[in-house]
């Protein structure tokens, strides 16, 4: 698993996930977002994502709280398994959402 963070040409952070995204990447996807400020744009790519569980979802409501409103955040590449968790958690429909 690693988690990577930059900024696009349009300003928004991208955090990228590669592999599992559970209770052991807590340290490194917090480290991503904790420096952010309210309002700015994120989209999380989960194009690379093979596995999430429920500790993953709770992370992502984390930078939601972090960010200040779910729709500055997109959750992007969602596909097998990683999409079928967020689509059964609604998640789909509190963030703003794109699958392949």
């Amino acid at each position: 698993m690693s988690v990577t963070a930059a900024h696009n040409l349009q300003g928004a952070c991208v955090i990228s996930i590669a592999g599992r995204f559970d209770f052991s990447s807590h340290p490194e996807f917090r480290g991503a977002f904790s420096a952010l400020t309210p309002g700015i744009n994120v989209i999380v790519d989960f194009s690379a994502t093979t596995y999430i569980d429920s500790a993953a979802l709770g992370m992502l409501l984390l930078l939601r709280d972090r960010v200040g409103d779910a729709r500055h955040i997109q959750l992007a590449g969602c596909k097998g398994q990683p999409d079928q968790v967020l689509r059964i958690a609604n998640f789909h429909k509190l963030f703003r959402y794109e699958s392949p």
